[in-house]
């Protein structure tokens, strides 16, 4: 009789367990589907694909459970976890660091969110006193040395704002520069998006949504070779301070109301984000298209490798991350959303990518400057 109720039990266990595991790999799908799926019209599954590193995770810790009790499923998660297993290379990288030679022909690429020069979000730096973090990122950005610098979140209200963008391109040894701010109602300060660069700029441009700005080009001379580089800064959550004070407090204690408010604000702020970039990655992707020239993308995109956003722009292009990155690409140093990939460089095929390097050392913003070393496949022997 004992033998018989605790084969039931165990019994009820494993049903139960795989009842579980189901839900696992059926949200690991809906993951998968969010990179191929528009937001605008499946607005529910980028919450999917914002979750695919613990999806992954619980999957795998499924995979070890079953090979302890039911060796045969463990199949069940070990399939589902192999038919989206390229997404794992867009989140970890292993052993494909090593830089290559640098060679005077080399372009160097630098971009970095900046958060507005300081270590926190503001809508103001006019009263600003101290200035260790700005000069911080001058002497970060002047050591790299980069030929091209994009820059999100430039923000400068104080009386010299009008010169700014020239004067930090001339410290940076890269005079010539296109930048817009977000909001064109802002004239009075510098609250931009911004390229800088050594080399000679033949032609550049914007593209807007909603009346903001979020992407700029530029088509860069380099050599005989003309380039285009696109800066692009999506839309972002919009994360207030009781947000974040929100998420950092959850408890089991908390008043059941307050919890359930504060959840809808935070879901309906990501639901109305991953709307908002769909859209904007449906212009950006289009005014791509019409260019004849080889594209180098940078910027803050705001979304996970395992979007919809990262498919329309970076599917059919090489990311840096995956050619030349190693360990886990968390670009986010902020207080919410550990551990994510949200900023990206991606280059066409004419490019061949030598050396790519997230600076997670640097802590002077909420995101960490990314680099990149590439030479344009032209035929020519790399000069010494």
């Amino acid at each position: 009789m004992n033998k018989t109720s605790n084969k039931k039990r165990f019994s009820i266990s494993v049903f139960l367990l795989l009842l579980i595991n189901t839900g696992a790999f059926l949200l690991l799908i809906m993951a998968y589907a969010s990179f191929y799926l528009e937001p605008a019209l499946f607005p529910w599954l980028p919450f999917a694909g914002l979750a695919y590193p613990y999806l992954l995770l619980a999957n795998i810790l499924f995979i070890l459970t079953w090979l302890l009790y039911r060796p045969k499923y463990a199949l069940l998660s070990l399939f589902f976890i192999l038919i989206g297993w390229n997404h794992t290379g867009r989140l970890l990288q292993v052993g494909n660091g090593n830089a290559e030679p640098v060679a005077a022909n080399d372009i160097s690429i630098l971009s970095f969110n900046i958060q507005n020069f300081i270590k926190f979000n503001t809508s103001s730096t006019k009263y600003l006193t101290d200035f260790e973090n700005e000069e911080k990122i001058h002497a970060f950005v002047i050591e790299q040395k980069a030929d091209i610098v994009c820059l999100q979140e430039v923000l400068n209200d104080r009386k010299d704002h009008g010169n700014f963008i020239q004067n930090f391109g001339k410290k940076i040894d890269c005079p010539n520069s296109v930048w817009r701010n977000y909001y064109q109602t802002s004239r009075e300060k510098v609250d931009a998006i911004a390229i800088f660069t050594r080399y000679q700029i033949l032609k550049s441009g914007y593209l807007d949504y909603d009346d903001k700005t979020i992407a700029i080009y530029a088509d860069i001379l380099v050599g005989n070779d003309t380039v285009r580089v696109y800066n692009l800064h999506l839309a972002s959550i919009h994360f207030k301070k009781e947000d974040i004070d929100f998420i950092s407090e959850i408890t089991e204690t908390q008043e059941q109301e307050k919890l359930k408010s504060g959840t809808k604000n935070i879901v309906l702020k990501l639901k109305q984000a991953f709307i908002k970039r769909g859209k904007q990655v449906g212009i950006i992707s289009r005014h791509m298209e019409h260019s004849t020239l080889p594209l180098i993308i940078c910027g803050d995109f705001n979304d996970t490798p395992t979007s919809y956003t990262y498919r329309k722009i970076g599917s059919d292009r090489q990311d840096a991350f995956v050619i030349k990155g190693h360990g886990l690409g968390t670009t986010y140093a902020g207080e919410i959303m550990p551990a994510f990939r949200i900023d990206y460089m991606f280059f066409d095929d004419l490019f061949h990518i030598k050396e790519f390097t997230i600076h997670d050392n640097i802590s002077l913003s909420d995101h960490y400057p990314l680099s990149s070393r590439v030479k344009l496949k032209n035929n020519q022997p790399d000069e010494d």
